[in-house]
């Protein structure tokens, strides 16, 4: 990400009949920070009036930036708002995104005329011929920059390489800014120059004498120290929550590409301020997510060194070595442990080398391509072994070893397919024909007797090797030409893939399809098996590598992104823990694709749907109640069930609560009682609690123990005495409706109560009557209510699908309802630090809210009905929902940033993580180097 940002305004220089807040705008990535602030010190002096603090205004990041998790959107704004735009052109600005999508912006808004060019540490070579500069003679041309005709004239630049530390007191810098200032200014150079030398001489007149001033003013500065500090400390609070802002954007805009990297700076923005920011904790709950759904996670930043698209990949036996080749005809051996490259490419190829293959020992590379040649490579001295293999009339798109590494195979665009002798690299036979369009891949089964092809012809054939005759028919079923063939490790299957954005799968021995795997949006290019034969790996045109498990034939979590255009190539290594993938950017990217940290797991038991959840005090243990009419028992660790079912009553079991020392359960339904269980025992405690006359929807215990709540379709709520099992009083009888839910406060004074009437009803324990009016504020029935932890907030919620805050003390809403279900919302859970509320709905989903803020941070998915409970653990690491798909589900922490580090660290670089942060600035989690 480049940086960009604004200086105090002052009088902007006005265009004709138009109007500006600044001046200029300079685009940089951060590695060209010190050119920018150079750049803009220089604009800033040159041509100010002695009295004025800028001669003009320019926007930059580093002295700007305000709080804001649009980024984007805030650079854009700036963007618009200024008269000229200054890029500061580099090799570290053409590898930012950034540079070149504001470039891009500024020519789709405002043209080129206004466009002013800075180059450092490379060339710029203009091609008059084609209205660009050159791609190929030009190391800092942006991509937008060296598209045919994009510029209609040469534009003007300053070349600054040589001026480093770009200070604008350096005479030949000051010259060089000064032709920037110029065209801004709206003056030729030589007027500008001398109003900029005589107000320097000026300056320096009034200078000396403020020395005398500035005296006097050091005791003034003395007695405002301790204010400062109290600015300085505002200031340093204010810094803190922009880089948290600016962290938190970064990692939503990361998210799709690179979840860890995502992962690691929404941890960094979490740990930015004192206590996260919503904005963080919602981008690190989105990247948990995006990191949990993904089939493998990126390893660390790409491989680079190929400067055109790489075409293929392959690992050899090893695993330790990784091979690729591009449209260049470059193959490079790489390091996979240090990701280094090892020595210097291997030459020979006279145009793009479409393939390369290990042999099974790893001692031979053959590599192919538009040269009609294949060619062999020690892999140990990475030199040639003897001559290339010819005999294809056009170009080679295939290779492959036989398992016992005596045989290659080739396929061409002749449409051949033909077999060598890899000792004697002879021609063995005749080729094979059948095919009708160019060959694109060919592959040995396990045993080494068969050889499938794929074809341009949209077809896959089998070969006998030895008699080289066709086995059976051709395989069709794709609708466009056929890219790649992969056999699986036990041989019995065969994957293909191909133009018509699919993947299918064959029974090698009937030569039947067996399956059609979808997902690509566009052409699927390359296709491989992991060495135990259980998975899949496709990659397409549409810039995704994709996982498919082979037994079900559906994905394995989402697609893997991250390459910026198609992706060409894709192998397992040998011990199926890594991936390897290449693409139309030219980079080899490595994923991790052996352990996947999902968020979390379904507790599965019930028969039918289930209503509620309560966490152990100790919360070593969960109580869940369904509708198959049991009470089930649950060890968190172990997520097993601890003994059979609690069975008590007739009809569904619809509330469930432990007592405060955990030594009590309290259960209720449809038969209209509640009933007390021994929680250790899993024995009933005498007989059941009587009085309803109807279903009890909800039960709660006292935080002392001491009372047991319950509330009804009777529209009662009653109040139990926990050790005589005995009723306290009557029931209260203000609902005009079916009660729903019953929560006590914190410190037991009060006890809340919501029901089908719409409202709300606050109660006084010990008195046991009504506290004010009801809150009515919903407009539908009401389902849920809870406490916060402090007691000084409520939050319920209903059929009108909203969460409502209300304040306790003066039992007033609270902001607005908090919307994003589109469902009734059934349960609500604080956390127990009260920071967040969890809500779940008939939607299928559990939301997470920011208690102080009221915003959203993020839904959870997973559940296939709607969701009808949820509790947080009391040590607030984990949260349980449950709903009418029979299961309950315990979730991990995709809120806490510890465990975000944690999960991120192996996978992202520090490199990676602190180019997005400001200098100096410490991270908080360890990254690989």
């Amino acid at each position: 990400m480049c940086a960009h940002l604004a200086d105090t305004p002052e009088s902007p220089v006005r265009g004709q009949g138009e109007s500006f807040d600044y001046d200029a705008f300079i685009s940089y990535a951060h590695e060209d920070r010190p050119v920018a602030a150079g750049i803009q010190k220089g604009l800033h002096r040159i041509g100010r009036r002695v009295g004025r603090l800028h001669a003009l205004r320019v926007f930059r990041d580093a002295t700007d930036l305000t709080a804001s998790p649009d980024l984007w959107g805030r650079v854009t704004d700036a963007m618009d708002r200024s008269r000229y735009l200054v890029v500061v052109l580099s090799p570290d600005a053409v590898t930012s995104g950034w540079v070149n999508k504001e470039v891009a912006h500024w020519m789709e808004r405002r043209g080129t005329d206004r466009l002013l060019f800075v180059v450092t540490n490379g060339r710029l070579i203009w091609d008059e011929s084609t209205g660009r500069f050159d791609p190929h003679r030009s190391d800092v041309a942006l991509p937008v920059l060296t598209r045919p005709g994009v510029l209609a004239t040469e534009p003007f630049y300053v070349d600054v390489s040589e001026d480093a530390p770009w200070d604008p007191a350096a005479p030949m810098f000051r010259e060089k800014v000064t032709d920037l200032a110029a065209p801004i200014h709206g003056k030729p150079k030589y007027e500008l120059a001398s109003e900029d030398l005589r107000e320097l001489r000026r300056f320096r007149r009034l200078r000396r004498a403020a020395i005398v001033g500035l005296a006097i003013l050091t005791v003034l500065a003395l007695a405002a120290a301790a204010i400062a500090i109290i600015q300085r400390q505002e200031a340093v609070r204010e810094r803190n929550q922009a880089v948290a802002l600016s962290l938190a954007a970064a990692s939503r805009d990361a998210v799709a590409s690179n979840a860890a990297l995502a992962l690691a700076l929404a941890a960094e923005s979490s740990r930015a301020t004192p206590a996260p920011l919503w904005q963080a904790t919602s981008a690190l709950v989105r990247a948990r997510l995006a990191f949990s759904q993904s089939a493998g996670q990126q390893v660390r930043e790409p491989f680079t060194g190929h400067t055109l698209p790489v075409i293929a990949v392959a690992f050899s036996p090893g695993g330790n070595r990784l091979a690729s080749a591009d449209f260049e005809g470059t193959v490079l051996l790489w390091d996979v442990s240090s990701r280094a490259p090892i020595g210097t490419p291997l030459t020979g190829h006279a145009g793009g080398v479409n393939t390369v293959a290990f042999s099974p020992g790893g001692a031979m590379l053959a590599s192919a391509g538009w040269d009609d040649t294949v060619r062999l490579w020690d892999v140990s001295s990475r030199q040639p072994i003897g001559t290339p293999l010819t005999g294809h009339t056009r170009g080679v798109n295939a290779v492959a070893f036989s398992p016992a590494s005596d045989r290659l195979a080739s396929g061409g665009v002749d449409g051949t397919v033909r077999l060598w002798d890899v000792s004697s690299r002879q021609q063995i036979g005749d080729p094979f024909t059948g095919h009708t369009g160019m060959v694109n891949a060919v592959a040995f089964s396990p045993d080494g007797n068969r050889l499938a092809s794929a074809a341009d012809d949209g077809t896959v054939r089998l070969w006998d090797v030895s008699s080289a005759q066709q086995i059976g028919g051709p395989l069709t079923g794709h609708t466009g030409g056929a890219y790649a063939v992969a056999f699986s490790p036990d041989g019995n299957r065969l994957a293909s893939a191909g133009n018509d954005d699919t993947v299918r799968l064959w029974d090698v021995s009937s030569t039947q399809q067996i399956g059609t795997l979808t997902g690509h949006t566009d052409r699927v290019t390359a296709v491989a098996f992991s060495p135990d034969g259980n998975r899949l790996a496709s990659t397409g045109w549409d810039g995704t590598v994709r996982l498919w498990d082979v037994s079900s034939r559906q994905p394995i979590g989402g697609p893997l992104t991250g390459h910026t255009g198609g992706a060409y190539a894709v192998a397992f290594s040998p011990d199926g823990s890594r991936l390897a993938s290449t693409g139309w950017d030219g980079t080899v990217r490595l994923w991790d694709v052996s352990s996947r940290q999902p968020i979390d797991t379904a507790l599965t038991g019930h028969t039918y749907g289930v209503n509620a959840v309560a966490f152990s005090p100790d919360g070593s243990r969960l109580a869940s109640a369904g509708w198959d009419g049991t009470v089930r028992l649950w060890d968190v660790s172990s997520r097993q069930p601890i003994g059979g079912p609690l069975i008590g009553g007739t009809g569904g079991a619809y509330a469930v609560a432990f007592s405060p020392d955990g030594a009590m359960l309290a259960s209720a339904g449809n038969d209209g009682t509640v009933r007390l269980w021994d929680a250790s025992s899993r024995q009933p405690i005498g007989g059941p609690l009587t009085g309803h006359t109807g279903a009890v929807n909800a039960v709660a215990f006292s935080p002392d123990g001491a009372m047991l709540a319950s509330a009804g379709n009777d529209a009662t709520v009653r109040l139990w005495d926990a050790s005589s099992r005995q009723p306290i009083g009557g029931p209260l009888t203000d609902h005009t409706g079916m009660v729903n839910a019953v929560a006590f406060s914190p410190d037991g004074a009060m006890l809340a109560s919501a029901g089908n009437d719409a409202t709300v009803r606050l109660w006084d324990v010990r008195g046991r009557r009504p506290i004010g009016a009801p809150l009515a504020s919903h407009s539908g029935w009401v389902n849920t209510v809870a406490f916060s932890p402090d007691g000084n907030r409520l939050a319920s919620a209903g059929d009108d699908d909203t969460v409502l805050l209300w304040d306790v003390s003066s039992r007033q809403l609270i902001g607005g309802p908090l919307t994003g279900h589109t469902n009734t919302v059934n349960a609500l859970a604080f956390s127990p630090d009260g920071n967040r509320l969890a809500s779940a709905s008939n939607d299928d989903t559990v939301r997470l809210w920011d208690v102080t803020s009221r915003q959203p941070i993020g839904t959870l998915t997973g559940h296939t009905d709607r969701v009808t409970a949820v509790a947080f653990s009391p040590d607030g690491n984990r949260l349980a929902s449950a709903g009418w798909d029979k299961t309950v589900r315990l979730w991990g922490r995709v809120w806490d940033a510890g465990e975000a580090c944690e999960f991120a660290g192996p996978y992202v670089t520090r490199a990676q993580v602190q180019s997005n942060m400001p200098p100096g600035w410490e991270l908080a989690c360890h990254y690989a180097q």
